[in-house]
């Protein structure tokens, strides 16, 4: 019998250097099917606002490998408008790595080095599984939000940290 050996590292937004490239390989792994479809998860728009995430302060990423190989990452921000809300702006895994929990360990690592309030995440209406799925967590929804004029609209999830 095989046992996969799960790991995850924390980094924050000084060590994105190191972790740069990860990031955008699983994005474009990941989203390959949206990037070659619309133009608003291309690349380099998401490197834009990567970058966006990162300068609002209060970055933190988890990556996660599975017997050394990277299956995803989550990440996220402090709120610039209110202090005590946690961005979470990617939760993400390698399609071979799904169903495991793996998502779910990534998330909770995250959000263990939180000190906010609250955490919200936006999740794409036509993606109901994965809401429920965020539902399952503590997540509640909270209404709905176009964050880019050219973006999909999103329902808004709360997560109250306190409680979790």
């Amino acid at each position: 019998m095989t046992v996969d050996l799960l790991t995850t590292s924390y980094y924050t937004g000084e060590r994105l250097a190191e972790i740069r490239g990860t990031i955008l390989d699983v994005y474009a792994d990941v989203y390959a099917e949206d990037i070659a479809t619309n133009p608003f998860f291309s690349m380099g728009r998401f490197e834009e606002r990567l970058e966006g995430h990162v300068s609002a302060g209060g970055w933190g990423c988890v990556i996660a490998e599975v017997d050394s190989e990277v299956a995803g990452f989550t990440y996220g921000f402090t709120a610039r408008d209110d202090a005590s809300t946690f961005k979470l702006c990617e939760n993400m895994l390698r399609e071979k790595w799904r169903k495991r929990g793996i998502s779910r360990v990534m998330h909770d690592d995250l959000m263990s080095h939180r000190q906010e309030e609250r955490a919200e995440l936006l999740v794409r209406g036509e993606r109901p599984r994965l809401r429920a799925l965020y539902e399952s967590w503590g997540y509640e929804h909270a209404g709905e939000k176009l964050p880019f004029p050219d973006a999909p609209l999103y329902d808004v999830m709360v997560l109250d940290l306190r409680s979790a």
